[in-house]
């Protein structure tokens, strides 16, 4: 689907869906070895958790699928929400590496300020460390390869 206006760049779902695969599996890998030490399983059962709550953690497979396919529809709404502003505001595509840091920065702030805490997700003390960690994984692992690849001839 491709959808040109003059003047401004192209939007093409096909491009957001390739973004979304690959910023989701870098940030999904991120968590799994910096935030999870290696537990595959965890992470997404957590994910999973932000709609079903505990029992995320007691339903085997079924719970990481789940927890896996709402990670990739939030890294697509991400995705989606870059790339349509990319169409329409040149510098984000011009000064990409600058745009990257912020998006990423603008993600951790709405995942941890707006969406966890309307989710079935408990509430935890705030940790520096956790925080910082997550931003740069957010930076490095999100807004920077969704800023590049949207300001690139990938397809």
């Amino acid at each position: 689907m491709m959808m040109e206006k003059s003047n401004q760049a192209s939007f093409s779902l096909r491009k957001v869906l390739l973004i979304t695969l690959i910023a989701g599996t870098l940030d999904g890998l991120a968590a799994v070895i910096f935030l999870a030490k290696m537990n595959f399983s965890g992470v997404f059962q957590y994910i999973a958790s932000a709609i079903l709550g505990s029992t995320a953690f007691t339903g085997g497979i079924k719970m990481v699928l789940i927890g896996l396919a709402l990670h990739y529809f939030i890294a697509f709404s991400f995705t989606l929400f870059y790339t349509f502003a990319a169409t329409k505001i040149a510098l984000l595509k011009q000064h990409f590496i600058l745009s990257g840091i912020l998006y990423g920065l603008l993600v951790w702030t709405v995942m941890n300020l707006i969406i966890v805490p309307l989710t079935k997700i408990p509430a935890v003390p705030f940790h520096y460390e956790k925080a910082i960690l997550n931003a740069i994984i957010l930076v490095f692992c999100i807004g920077l390869p969704i800023s590049y690849l949207t300001a690139r001839k990938i397809i």
